[in-house]
C-alpha cells in the first residue's frame, strides 16, 4: 500500500473522526471508501444529461449552410 498526505479541513477531518467508530471502521479504510465513492461518481457522468439545457437551446434553425427557408428570401427586395 503507498503511503499519501492529503490536506483536510478542519470540520471534514472532525466529521470523518466521529463517523469511523461508529461505523467500526479505521479512519484510513473510511478514507479509502470515501475516495473510491468519488472517482466512481465522477466517471459516471453522462454528458448528455449534463448538457442537455444547451444541446436543445441551438436545435431550432438547424445547419443556416443548408437551411433552404433561411435563405429563401436574401436577394430579393422587400415591400416598402
Amino acid at each position: 500500500m503507498v503511503v499519501k498526505t492529503a490536506k483536510l479541513p478542519s470540520a471534514l477531518d472532525a466529521r470523518i473522526r466521529r463517523a469511523a467508530p461508529s461505523a467500526n471502521r479505521s479512519y484510513s479504510s473510511l478514507m479509502r471508501e470515501a475516495i473510491v465513492r468519488g472517482l466512481e461518481k465522477s466517471e459516471a457522468i453522462d454528458m448528455h444529461v449534463a448538457l442537455a439545457a444547451f444541446i436543445a437551446a441551438g436545435e431550432a434553425l438547424g445547419d443556416l449552410s443548408t437551411n433552404e427557408n433561411y435563405f429563401r428570401d436574401i436577394g430579393r427586395k422587400r415591400a416598402r
